[in-house]
């Protein structure tokens, strides 16, 4: 089959997202499908790198459009990004020559994009996959980008009912997602549920002592607390980084932020303004050696921010868990986090400005025994290989797109 896949992000992005996408285009093209991605131009991260228009990997074929590369920290320069790529991938669907694909795939953001896509769909003849990891405008009305009730939120509103009425079948991450997905209009039998999967190729197996990462950064014997990933507005730093404060003077304490966003510049005024030495700050890893980054924390944070549950899905937790690290949750109760840590033993869960429920929590955690700590962590791991395999969770979305491909017109 032939399919298009329409996403502002995609290889070599470093988001979730995108890694995610990528693992799904490269499986489709390993089974003899022809692929052909829709995508930026501009890298998601930072606006100013900029990739070639057309190129092929692992037999995707990839084009990249045109848009404003404002910096992301900037609403109105978010907004303009967003708009500018809407345009762009509007005017090249258009393009796109009738039957030319049997199936378009469309993510949720930025907003406009899968209703772009539903409607090529229509007027193309194909059918139209939509992968909701992250639900728009939902989102930027949580996060203060769009003020609720008003005419833009409620027309994006609109719009995003449309799509979900008119999709072939929604490809969402957990319950709650597809419990709202539900109450927008979406037929219950158009919806499948599926998480996504560890990113990671690889796993350090090895003595945590003997962790290069760890090494390289002189960890030692240290109780090494990771955030690693995005820092999203509509998940708060703030409980995190006042336990940081609170346990600045216990030396077996060490709070690794790993990655970028518009909360990265939380973290740095936090660590700034009260001198903490205890925090340590870390670009993006690159994903060949993200198995080392990850491997090298005791513990490791997940935050889902509050109002959010069924509108996105931190999927942080499956990284962690998949190589046998503890989990310390900040966020909604209850969550499919919740649900998932109510199954393992032996983690963290706060819900936000819990401040020194985390830290008593935190302190607890220290004083076990390596064993004990290790033995939460190979918990996670059992739990994670049985549930989240990497290639049982691609195939099963592979059966879903496959099959809404074999009723194309």
């Amino acid at each position: 089959m032939n399919l298009l896949i329409i996403s502002q992000v995609f290889w070599p992005s470093t988001s979730s997202v995108s890694q995610h996408l990528t693992d799904l285009a490269e499986e489709l093209a390993g089974r003899k499908h022809k692929v052909h991605v829709l995508t930026s131009r501009k890298d998601y991260e930072n606006p100013i790198l900029h990739y070639k228009r057309t190129e092929a990997f692992q037999r995707v074929t990839i084009e990249r459009l045109w848009q404003t590369g404002f910096d992301k920290s900037s609403k109105v320069g978010r907004l303009l990004n967003f708009a500018s790529f809407n345009l762009m991938l509007f005017f090249r669907l258009l393009l796109l020559r009738r039957g030319q694909y049997e199936i378009i795939i469309g993510l949720t953001a930025p907003p406009l994009v899968s209703f772009f896509g539903v409607i090529a769909a229509k007027l193309k003849d194909a059918r139209f996959c939509y992968w909701t990891m992250d639900l728009q405008p939902e989102l930027a009305i949580v996060s203060g980008y769009l003020k609720e009730g008003s005419v833009t939120a409620k027309g994006l509103l609109f719009l995003s009912n449309y799509v979900f009425k008119q999709a072939d079948v929604i490809l969402t991450l957990d319950r709650y997602m597809a419990d709202y997905i539900v109450k927008r209009g979406a037929q219950k039998e158009k919806i499948q549920i599926n998480p996504v999967w560890p990113v990671m190729d690889r796993v350090f197996d090895g003595p945590m002592a003997k962790n290069p990462f760890r090494c390289e950064h002189q960890w030692n014997d240290k109780i090494v607390v990771m955030y690693s990933g995005n820092h999203a507005v509509v998940h708060p730093l703030d409980t995190l980084l006042k336990a940081a404060l609170f346990l600045k003077d216990d030396s077996r304490f060490v709070f690794v932020f790993i990655g970028g966003g518009v909360r990265k510049k939380d973290v740095t005024r936090m660590k700034t303004e009260n001198g903490l030495s205890n925090i340590l700050q870390l670009p993006y890893q690159e994903r060949s050696k993200i198995h080392l980054s990850l491997g090298a924390a005791d513990i490791h944070v997940v935050i889902h921010g509050n109002g959010c549950t069924g509108f996105t899905h931190p999927n942080k937790i499956y990284g962690a868990m998949f190589i046998g690290r503890p989990i310390a949750y900040i966020g909604a109760q209850p969550s499919h986090i919740t649900d998932i840590l109510a199954l393992c033993p032996g983690n963290i869960s706060v819900e936000h400005g819990q401040v020194k429920e985390l830290v008593e929590k935190l302190i607890l955690f220290a004083n076990k025994s390596e064993e004990g700590r290790n033995w939460i962590g190979l918990n996670n791991m059992e739990y994670a290989h049985k549930n989240f395999g990497r290639s049982h969770l691609i195939n099963n979305l592979i059966q879903e797109i496959e099959k809404i491909g074999c009723t194309a017109v």
